[in-house]
């Protein structure tokens, strides 16, 4: 099981590229097998500096899964409208760690 954890902050001003990209990213995600688990707003920073305003994470089966989405021509494509769109957006995939022992 792999995770894609998605930190943005939306563009001002720039709503439809925003729309534009969204609806064109979810189906590349939906087909890989992704599942959402969870989309977010950012309401408070309790620690550090604040960051992104929304985050999103869905699951996929594998990292080389995610991968693929995002070294896809098809998502190479949608590239500029994302860069329109938000003014900061990290991708991030992760892994499930090991149990602690506690």
């Amino acid at each position: 099981m792999a995770t894609l954890v998605v930190l943005s902050t939306p563009a001002a001003g720039e709503e439809e590229a925003l729309r534009s990209y969204v609806s064109q990213v979810m189906p590349l995600l939906i087909a890989a097998g992704g599942i959402i688990v969870k989309r977010v707003g950012i309401t408070d920073v309790v620690a550090g500096t604040p960051g992104p305003g929304f985050v999103f994470v869905m699951d996929f089966a594998d990292v080389e899964t995610i991968r693929s989405v995002f070294e896809s021509s098809a998502y190479a494509a949608l590239i500029p409208v994302r860069d329109k769109g938000f003014e900061r957006m990290e991708i991030l995939i992760t892994e499930d760690l090991p149990p602690t022992g506690n």
